[in-house]
């Protein structure tokens, strides 16, 4: 008969000391195996037959320099079933942390929540949230102080709202841990203090971070990444923005607007080219008209510093370029936060930038390990995260789990002015073998625009010309947040362009764009009076 017996050993100090003394312990007749083993708690849990020689044991661990204090059976591995501490236990206490224990404790399960760092994660306390009041604050002409001031305060009102205070809603189902935690096998981790836990399932949500590239003389100008940049005490007179997507105009757009002398140096031949040509184009015309320097096409070749002047060396085409400037931050990439959970040991494979990967429900190489959030290789949006982790709980208990789709996320880039798509483009379209057509229609040609003198921005369409349905489409307005909330529901519901065409739309809003848009597939609005459909 095959039980579990706990080794009380003494005189452990380190890992190593850990794999001598499983050597030592497997040497003895009636051990069949480690189940697990902490040097913090100076204990061994072994697999054995009824025939263990104790003797042995304790003469074995005694050659190997150790002592053996106790023996004691274990009862977590007895019994049919297996025991455990929690039914869930989630890593990391940010947006999918937080959904998916409260998903846990909806259903009626024990929860142990875990956090290392500062709770709440990204989003409130170094993303979304301090930036956008950035944002806002700067167009709307506050000074650099006033607003560090202001966002600090922000942050530590929402971070005790939305989530110090959410646990004191759940202490019935949910314990909150502040510790690191890292697995020790495949179903057990061990937290900083050195206790070791079980549970029926675990979900990861540790998040990510952004990585400079491997780029020579990199460390002799101390670069910035986002989180730097928006906490700097004293704006710098000159800023360089390596990157040109979402973060990097976000970036880019507001400090400029604070002053500060702005150049945007992308790989790419565009801005965001995972939009439109055209909206890509609109962007960077409204940039350098407002004095933001952007060069596309680069490729970079070094850093160094002289005199306190910062510079990176960079090719375009045949040429050597060179750029300066007080501050250079990059925006090209993030990692998952995987490395100290040790996930080899739990079976949980990820990809070559540390990113846990899992099925379209969840579900890790180790199937009672889940994953949600920013940890994944999917859209580092906050809405996505809470999502994941709400469906990451669900499907860990569920009989028939649920897939999460990711074809009609909304997102949005938070310059002035605002841009945003959802669905599919254009090319993504005819690539899946779509028969497709679209429209672009101007703001500045909409009775809002004509209303308000804004000229800025466009409204594109994607629609299947085989059935009229909307695939996608792409905006940029000053208000373009609000609007693709619209065509998100539209795409959602399978609306046809005609569908779009009869619904209401109130007059002289932004909004309306969309109607218009939908029309021109048929008509000249130009041919049409106001509110004519």
């Amino acid at each position: 008969m095959v039980e579990y017996n706990k080794l009380h050993v003494s005189g452990m100090s380190c890992e190593h000391c850990e794999k001598s003394v499983s050597k030592a312990v497997q040497k003895v007749s009636g051990v069949e195996g480690i189940e697990r083993i902490s040097w913090k708690n100076g204990e061994v849990i072994v697999q054995t037959s009824a025939d263990l020689d104790r003797g042995e044991l304790e003469k074995q661990i005694k050659k190997a320099g150790y002592k053996l204090n106790k023996v004691s059976q274990y009862e977590g591995n007895k019994g049919t079933e297996e025991h455990t501490d929690f039914d869930i236990i989630v890593i990391g206490g940010g947006s999918a942390g937080f959904a998916a224990a409260i998903r846990g404790a909806g259903m009626g399960k024990k929860v142990a929540l875990i956090e290392d760092a500062t709770i709440g994660g990204t989003c409130v306390n170094i993303g979304c949230v301090p930036s956008k009041f950035i944002i806002h604050e700067a167009f709307a002409g506050t000074a650099w102080d006033a607003i560090t001031t202001g966002r600090d305060t922000l942050v530590e009102n929402l971070r005790a709202e939305k989530y110090i205070d959410v646990l004191d809603n759940y202490t019935d189902n949910v314990t909150y841990i502040h510790q690191t935690a890292q697995f020790i096998d495949k179903k057990s981790i061990q937290l900083s203090d050195g206790t070791i836990l079980t549970a029926g399932k675990y979900i990861l949500t540790t998040g990510s971070r952004p990585v400079f590239p491997d780029l020579p003389g990199i460390e002799s100008i101390e670069p910035l990444d986002s989180t730097g940049l928006l906490f700097i005490k004293d704006l710098p007179k000159s800023l360089l923005i390596v990157g040109g997507r979402f973060i990097a105009l976000e970036l880019g757009h507001v400090f400029a607007k604070l002053g500060v002398q702005v150049t945007i140096l992308q790989r790419s031949s565009r801005l965001i080219p995972q939009y439109d040509t055209e909206i890509s184009e609109g962007i960077e015309q409204v940039f350098t008209g407002e004095g933001i320097t952007v060069i596309t096409g680069t490729k970079l070749k070094r850093a160094s510093i002289k005199g306190g002047i910062k510079t990176l060396s960079y090719s375009r085409g045949t040429e050597q370029e060179e750029i300066s400037a007080e501050q250079i931050v990059f925006a090209t990439g993030r990692k998952g936060n995987t490395e100290s959970l040790h996930l080899d040991r739990a079976g949980v494979t990820t990809d070559s930038s540390a990113y846990i990967i899992t099925d379209k429900y969840l579900q890790t190489s180790n199937p009672i390990v889940f994953a949600a959030g920013d940890v994944l290789a999917s859209p580092g949006l906050v809405y996505v995260a809470a999502k994941e982790g709400q469906t990451a709980a669900g499907n860990s208990f569920a009989d028939v789990p649920v897939p999460l789709s990711y074809d009609n996320v909304p997102e949005v880039i938070f310059t002035h002015p605002q841009i945003a798509k959802v669905g599919i483009t254009e090319d993504a379209a005819k690539e899946r073998g779509f028969k497709v057509s679209s429209t672009s229609f101007y703001i500045a040609d909409t009775p809002y625009g004509l209303a308000n003198n804004d000229t800025k921005g466009l409204i594109k369409l994607i629609q299947n010309t085989d059935t009229g349905e909307l695939l996608g489409g792409e905006i940029m307005a000053q208000d373009a947040g609000n609007m693709i909330q619209t065509l998100t529901i539209a795409i959602q519901a399978h609306m046809t362009v005609a569908d779009i065409v009869d619904t209401y739309f109130p007059y002289l809003t932004a909004v309306e764009g969309i109607k218009l848009g939908a029309i021109i597939f048929d008509k000249d609005v130009h041919t049409l009076s106001c509110c004519a459909g």
